[in-house]
């Protein structure tokens, strides 16, 4: 009986050792395991985070290259105004400063493709702007070309100065219509 009481003793005892080492060892795979729950959730957070800053930033990229498109538009169109205008200007012989309005109006157009310019990731887009406003604020100036020009040859350089504007403003187009239709097509990885 003895033997059997001990056989009994050492058999609880086990049993209560092995059942606790089951427990702890249980304990310790279940935090190993929410460990690595939260250490992959933590990174899927992150990973979501950096795709949705990729997708605002080309979306920012893409509204700001269209906006870029119509202020280079209306530089164009006030361009070619201020241009008309010294050329009617030089048909009589005068050589005067632009109208007020006309004035003002192109220096806050320029004031905006320099703003949207500055927001532009692509440096293309950044020279070819840069020189196409280079190349309005040069023509818009007053035109001393024109001086001292009169029929067929000031008709002549009028025609000269609206080409170089348009294949400077066409070359723009190209460059940024080119980003534009990177942004449009751009998918995430």
């Amino acid at each position: 009986m003895h033997l059997t009481l001990v056989t009994q003793i050492v058999t609880a005892v086990a049993t209560l050792l092995a059942s606790l080492g089951g427990y702890l060892l249980a304990g310790l795979n279940e935090r190993r395991r929410d460990e690595r729950t939260r250490i992959r959730e933590s990174e899927s957070r992150r990973f979501e985070r950096a795709a949705q800053l990729e997708d605002e930033g080309h979306a920012f990229q893409r509204e700001t290259l269209l906006s870029l498109q119509d202020a280079l538009q209306k530089m164009a169109r006030l361009t070619g105004k201020a241009m008309h205008f010294d050329h009617m200007q030089a048909r009589e012989g005068k050589y005067t400063q632009l109208p007020d309005g006309l004035d003002e109006q192109m220096l806050a157009a320029d004031v905006e493709v320099s703003r949207l310019t500055a927001r532009i990731l692509d440096p293309r887009v950044r020279v070819a702007v840069k020189d196409l406003t280079k190349l309005s604020a040069q023509l818009s100036t007053l035109p001393t070309d024109l001086q001292g020009l009169n029929g067929n040859d000031l008709e002549r350089r009028g025609d000269a100065r609206l080409r170089e504007f348009g294949d400077g403003y066409n070359a723009v187009m190209d460059v940024l219509g080119e980003a534009v239709r990177r942004e449009i097509d751009w998918r995430p990885s």
